[in-house]
């Protein structure tokens, strides 16, 4: 089979060749390629070598999740919470990792004012105020970004390198939680819920079409939605059933009915939500695990359901043995390969110091080990 054969024949829940297999990577890519994440953040084009390079070196990898460091994304347009990024050589060491610098980028007082707007004319209004850029200059700089995306995945396509993300999206609880940070959003769904509510109800179809319109730009039908903070682990049943799972199914009924994939990414401890997850479409989405939530109780609870992805824990591919690695990887493939419906990946990013050799050993897998 073609990488895009086997890779969307593990989507469908249909028959393959073998279990495809992909590290998540790009800190990771960026070490192996001999550049420091400094150089990968201010030159997209050494970073999309560095990743080219490293996806040739773990052959047989079947695709690459992304060309460079950056997410595609519309300009003017906002898919995700915008955050502030700490940048290695310009805010921290040259070679260290980016991080988040969350603080609260609204306050409870804009949640009526986000109700009245909805998302992208509230950022409108709101962005650069809090940020001192105007949504002009914003915008050229993410259309800049997005056209040379497009160009590298091309440059992968024509390869036969498929490339994972068409666009990232938040999910509607995570894009508050980030704007208003987790301790503040959590007083406010217990103080103002109504107004979240409300507030979230105005966003939801914003963020889905902001999706819609990047992928309409990269021509990759797959949405990587990024789910956290709204999994059983932080919240009870009662607030995910409110304020998280209506707007996923949103998400995923508008994404489907495009021809798009939802690849729903649930970092943390998703074990308690996993019986909701059979009320998607068969056979549609993929539902991808960090090692935090267990892969073999997602197995038995969505096997000939949905397509699982995960989920090579990133401690075991820094401080394990090749022995360790390959006996993990087997196991998965022939458990939660079983059957088909899996895609092998690490357990969210590939840590940037993971030895090469068990990741190597890791992709190398899928080609000693059958369900």
């Amino acid at each position: 089979m073609l990488n895009a054969e086997r890779i969307q024949a593990a989507i469908s829940l249909d028959p393959l060749d073998r279990i495809p297999v992909m590290p998540i990577m790009s800190a990771f890519a960026m070490r192996h390629g001999g550049i420091t994440q400094g150089e990968a953040w201010r030159d997209p084009e050494k970073a999309f070598a560095a990743m080219l390079e490293t996806y040739r070196d773990l052959d047989p990898c079947d695709m690459l999740t992304r060309t460079n460091m950056t997410w595609p994304m519309l300009g003017g347009k906002f898919n995700n919470a915008p955050i502030r990024n700490k940048i290695p050589g310009k805010d921290l060491p040259e070679d260290a990792l980016n991080q988040i610098d969350e603080r609260e980028l609204f306050s409870r007082a804009d949640y009526d004012k986000i109700a009245a707007l909805g998302w992208n004319r509230f950022w409108e209004e709101h962005y650069p105020n809090i940020s001192g850029r105007t949504m002009t200059s914003l915008a050229t700089k993410q259309n800049y970004l997005l056209d040379l995306y497009v160009k590298q995945a091309k440059i992968c396509q024509d390869q036969g390198i498929p490339v994972l993300l068409g666009s990232t999206v938040d999910s509607v609880l995570m894009a508050f939680s980030l704007c208003r940070t987790m301790t503040q959003f959590t007083m406010d769904l217990f103080e103002v819920p109504d107004k979240v509510k409300a507030a979230m109800d105005a966003c939801c179809e914003d963020l889905i079409q902001n999706a819609l319109d990047t992928i309409a730009v990269t021509k990759i039908p797959l949405a990587w939605i990024v789910l956290e903070r709204g999994s059983a682990a932080i919240y009870r049943l009662a607030i995910f059933e409110k304020f998280e799972w209506p707007y996923l199914q949103r998400y995923v009924d508008a994404f489907i009915s495009n021809g798009i994939i939802p690849w729903l990414h649930l970092d943390t401890d998703w074990g308690g939500n996993l019986p909701y997850f059979k009320q998607l479409p068969r056979g549609k989405c993929v539902l991808d695990l960090d090692g935090t939530t267990s892969i073999f109780r997602a197995k038995e609870i969505l096997k000939d359901h949905m397509c699982i992805s995960g989920d090579v824990p990133a401690g075991l591919l820094t401080l394990g043995t090749k022995q360790e690695v390959e006996d993990y990887c087997k196991q998965l493939i022939t458990e939660v390969g079983r059957g088909g419906g899996f895609f092998l990946t690490t357990g969210c990013e590939c840590p940037v110091d993971a030895q090469f050799e068990n990741v190597k050993v890791m992709v190398e897998s899928v080609t000693k080990f059958r369900p």
